[in-house]
């Protein structure tokens, strides 16, 4: 008799429990103040059946779609139509989205910083690279540091906290390197066993966020009628490194600065 009496508490608990639990029906006969608004999604913001989160959610939208609001319910819900009447709740649609900065946006703020970065790196660089370039082979608009002998490629890396001058590029041996801004192309050429081999490399994100050049194919043919070979226009000196906050200014579109 014991044992079927606890048998019994047990079930009732369970059941219970499974009702506290479950969602209960509702009638979605909300109340809906008719607006005519356009706004915007943020990220993974859902798209409900109903004004209800226990609703089936239809789709999630990605950042930046533009929605076209017809009502907002007395529950918090923005009726939008999406070829029907459909719902999202309030806090997912916003009037503005500021787009993420660009790495180049994100440098010219932070130019100070940058150009100190940069003044650091060559001072390190001086005693094997008395010549250096800056150009942008990325294609992100930020100029890269090269070294005279097309050994070493260095950019410039801000996450917001960490701020500093990273290593995209080595080779052991020196390298001709060339430029291509029509296609985005960073290409190397260098003489083994008395040939010429051209070096066709593309940025790699797989062990570090900046990225790191690799070879992926030794057919430049698609490029080479239109690179020209990477001038080393700097001279890494005192003087020159005093004068980096300036030509970075220049180089990221922001014309001289006249003293």
């Amino acid at each position: 008799m014991k044992k079927i009496c606890k048998k019994l508490v047990f079930a009732a608990a369970l059941l219970t429990a499974v009702l506290i639990l479950k969602a209960p029906a509702r009638a979605y006969a909300v109340n809906i103040t008719p607006v005519s608004l356009e706004l915007y999604s943020t990220s993974g913001t859902p798209v409900y059946a109903a004004p209800d989160v226990f609703s089936t959610v239809i789709i999630y939208l990605d950042r930046f779609i533009n929605v076209r609001v017809t009502g907002i319910t007395e529950n918090g819900f923005y009726q939008v139509d999406l070829n029907g009447n459909y719902y999202i709740p309030g806090p997912y649609l916003v009037a503005n989205l500021e787009k993420e900065k660009t790495a180049k946006q994100k440098a010219y703020e932070n130019l100070g910083e940058f150009a100190q970065a940069y003044k650091k790196q060559l001072e390190m660089m001086e005693s094997y690279s008395s010549v250096y370039a800056l150009k942008d082979v990325t294609g992100d608009g930020i100029p890269e540091i090269i070294d005279s002998s097309g050994q070493e490629i260095y950019t410039y890396y801000d996450d917001g906290t960490d701020k500093r001058a990273v290593m995209i590029y080595y080779s052991a041996n020196p390298v001709t390197l060339y430029y291509s801004k029509e296609h985005n192309q960073l290409l190397g050429k260098y003489t083994w066993k008395d040939k010429e081999i051209w070096e066709v490399y593309s940025k790699d994100t797989t062990y570090v966020p900046w990225g790191l050049f690799k070879c992926i194919s030794t057919d430049a043919s698609a490029y080479r009628q239109k690179v020209a070979a990477i001038e080393r226009a700097y001279e890494n000196n005192a003087a020159g490194r005093n004068e980096i906050y300036n030509k970075l200014h220049e180089l990221l579109g922001y014309g001289k600065i006249e003293n």
